[in-house]
């Protein structure tokens, strides 16, 4: 088959498979259902490639590893939003990481311009933060991190790629957690990716309430027609 026609196949697979980014900004869960909401966060990631790499019931925080960006060349990679976020993942080398954050419904951040209390190192006076024991609505956010991936130093040669070859930086003291020649940078948010988490979550967490309510009715003492007038 001649390569535009494959190109051609393959653009109309990624953009017929394109995820679109509807969803909520804010995901409010009353404080007894938390503890599902956790964990349908939890596997929501994990349906997307993201395995949680940190996890605080207790403060209300997920935080995932990397998962590579599909492409062009990956048609089956259905987590793009649009066409022009397959084109830029094309051609560039890109991965997305995640943060669940549950609070207090009604919290809000320290501003700028508000005077920072001085700090409290033994956390004599600093209110406990535990999400499981509280009661009250909760906030869920999430945050989806686009980072880029480059090579340093990389040398190019005129011919042919075999003959490519990169400059190495030694570090002075030990060794660099990163790869010598391969760094990954942040860029951006992927704020469609955050809004279709968070509607996925809101998906588990009603199926698995309407799932509870079917066995509850399925447990209902009947009545014996005997003993019915």
């Amino acid at each position: 088959m001649h390569f535009r026609a494959i190109l051609l196949l393959a653009s109309c697979a990624v953009w017929s498979g394109c995820a679109g980014g509807k969803g909520p900004e804010v995901l409010s869960v009353p404080a007894d259902r938390y503890e599902l909401a956790f964990d349908s966060a939890i596997e929501v990631a994990r349906s997307h490639g993201m395995r949680p790499a940190f996890m605080d019931r207790r403060a209300g925080i997920i935080e995932t590893e990397p998962v590579i960006a599909g492409s062009l060349l990956e048609p089956w990679y259905g987590d793009n939003a649009d066409f022009n976020q397959v084109i830029r993942n094309t051609v560039a080398r890109n991965r997305y990481r995640a943060r669940f954050e549950f609070t207090r419904a009604g919290f809000k951040p320290r501003t700028a311009g508000e005077e920072i209390p001085p700090v409290d190192i033994l956390g004599v006076t600093n209110e406990d933060w535990d999400l499981t024991e509280g009661d009250g609505e909760l906030n869920l956010r999430a945050w989806v991190f686009e980072e880029r991936g480059h090579s340093v130093g990389q040398r190019r040669n005129t011919w042919t790629f075999i003959g490519t070859s990169y400059t190495y930086k030694v570090p002075v003291e030990g060794n660099w957690d990163e790869n010598q020649v391969f760094f990954w940078t942040p860029t951006t948010r992927d704020r469609p990716a955050e809004r279709r988490l968070l509607a996925e979550v809101s998906e588990r967490i009603d199926e698995q309430e309407a799932s509870e309510n079917d066995v509850s009715l399925g447990a209902t003492p009947q009545q014996d027609p005997a003993l019915q007038p």
